[in-house]
């Protein structure tokens, strides 16, 4: 009976089979590609085609997910493994990223071997080194060693996200830097599109072409965590709001055989959704739940990858987080098989996709700065004059640029590559603080000399002016029958500083 209904399901729309199996969408699929895996995909070749020529194009969805979007690099690693070609990828938050990787001809063990590398409690919380901040900088957090900074420009003022994103930022510049010059992201080794959300429009965005380094950044901008990404009228946060498993991007590209990627998460219990967070956290897990249902019924054939046991923000545990994607990839490949290539045709299409790789070292004639004052982007150019003219190395370009993060003028820079005048140039990309300076950088401090009292100092900083100190005390009054209240004194001094 189960046959009978996957035949079925062969010859009907992927809403006709969300209707047939509204309890499973994985396992109908999986008998589906059993039954005809290629027969049904045949009759969409071109007429006229070679049969080399007519190969069908399969194309792979990622899903957003936080770290555990990771699992993607050992699906893929698989994929190269047993000969699966990819010729369109796109991806939401996490997908996006490992996609746009993938895109740019980076290949699954590189990435692994990068994802290792990296330092992600420092990437996650994306504070600039104690070493390159500037003297008042230091002076500060000497004072008050604590990271939550508010800005007093326009009032009393939150950031935009916990994270600004300078060092992952810096990180997506250094893997796209040879493509930032791209009409579009067709012309990437292997064609690609991500998926962000647009505040303003309150709509989904899929970027298609721009810049490469923007469109990953804007993808996994997870609201909250992050800053935003702004481009022009437009502010756009993680995809997975409107768009977690973009399968209808990927057919929209051109692909005849569409592969999703799902992440299966850990179940909430009731028990646990108590604190505003989770309240928060499992309100949006709702509307991002309803995208996927509708990515996963656009799919021809799904890996489903058990990841029960770990969290979104588990990057410490890369590395079976990875080992997953591979095995559940791997427990597929009957499923899969009908999509591999001989040896012939997995070198035709290897050499192609490795002939649009780019691969020249840039050497940047030029520095432009934009997003800054004129007197400012002239001190960024004199501090960066000695990249010009050699080969780019962005080990000492990016600790160069973190440095002038240093100031607290600045929540993040960027680079890319550009062409003035037919001349090669290093694009640097400020963004300035919105709301700062001034800073308000609170602190709490219990001082026990006296019994009693609390005291909780407070400090208010601008850049290159002044700093005032205050203490809040907290005086216990001894009770007696005509006072039963607690006294409250603030004491200000104010310390001038000069630039």
């Amino acid at each position: 009976m189960l046959e009978v209904r996957a035949c079925y399901t062969l010859l009907s729309s992927s809403h006709e089979l969300a209707r047939v199996f509204p309890e499973d969408l994985d396992a109908p699929r999986f008998l589906l590609a059993y039954a005809v895996p290629v027969s049904h995909f045949r009759s969409r070749a071109r007429p006229g085609a070679s049969a080399r020529s007519a190969r069908l194009k399969i194309g792979v969805a990622l899903e957003g997910g936080g770290a555990l979007g990771l699992a993607h690099i050992g699906v893929l690693q698989w994929f190269e493994e047993q000969h699966v070609p990819v010729d369109f990828i796109a991806g939401t938050s996490m997908g996006g990223l490992v996609g746009g990787f993938y895109a740019t001809g980076l290949s699954p063990k590189e990435m692994k071997n990068l994802i290792e590398s990296l330092d992600w409690d420092a990437i996650l919380r994306d504070r600039t080194p104690y070493e390159d901040l500037s003297f008042l900088r230091k002076q500060d957090q000497r004072a008050y060693p604590n990271s939550l900074v508010l800005g007093l420009r326009k009032g009393l003022y939150l950031p935009a996200g916990l994270n600004a994103g300078h060092l992952i930022g810096v990180l997506i510049d250094r893997e796209t830097l040879l493509y930032s010059g791209l009409p579009s992201f067709d012309a990437l080794p292997v064609p690609f599109r991500c998926v962000a959300t647009d505040l303003v429009s309150t709509k989904q965005f899929v970027f298609k072409d721009g810049s490469l380094a923007e469109a990953l950044r804007a993808t996994m901008s997870i609201p909250g965590a992050f800053a935003p990404v702004h481009d022009g009228q437009h502010v756009y946060v993680d995809g997975g709001l409107v768009n977690n498993l973009p399968t209808d991007v990927v057919r929209q590209m051109g692909a005849d055989i569409v592969i999703a990627v799902h992440l299966e998460r850990q179940p909430v219990e009731a028990e646990n959704i108590q604190s505003l967070f989770s309240v928060l956290e499992q309100s949006v897990r709702v509307v991002v739940s309803a995208g996927e249902v509708r990515g996963l019924a656009g799919a021809d054939a799904i890996v489903s990858v058990p990841l029960e046991r770990f969290l979104s923000r588990d990057f410490a545990q890369n590395v079976p987080i990875m080992q997953a994607g591979y095995d559940a990839a791997k427990g597929k490949s009957k499923l899969l098989a009908g999509f591999a290539l001989d040896d012939a045709a997995w070198s035709e299409y290897v050499n192609t996709r490795d002939g649009r790789k780019q691969t020249a070292t840039p050497v940047p004639q030029l520095i432009d700065v934009q997003g800054t004052s004129a007197p400012a982007q002239d001190d960024i150019r004199r501090y960066l004059k000695k990249f010009v003219g050699k080969p780019l190395n962005a080990d000492q370009l990016e600790p160069a640029l973190t440095q002038l993060t240093g100031s607290g003028r600045y929540d993040t820079l960027d680079y890319r590559v550009v062409e003035r005048d037919g001349r090669q140039g290093l694009l640097v990309v400020v963004k300035k603080k919105v709301s700062a300076p001034p800073t308000l950088q609170p602190a709490f401090e219990v001082d026990g000399s006296e019994a009693g009292n609390v005291e909780s100092p407070a400090s208010c900083t601008g850049h290159f002016g002044r700093r005032a100190d205050g203490f809040l005390r907290h005086t216990r009054m001894p009770a007696t029958r005509h006072s039963k209240f607690m006294r409250r004194t603030i004491r200000w001094r104010t310390i001038a500083f000069t630039a």
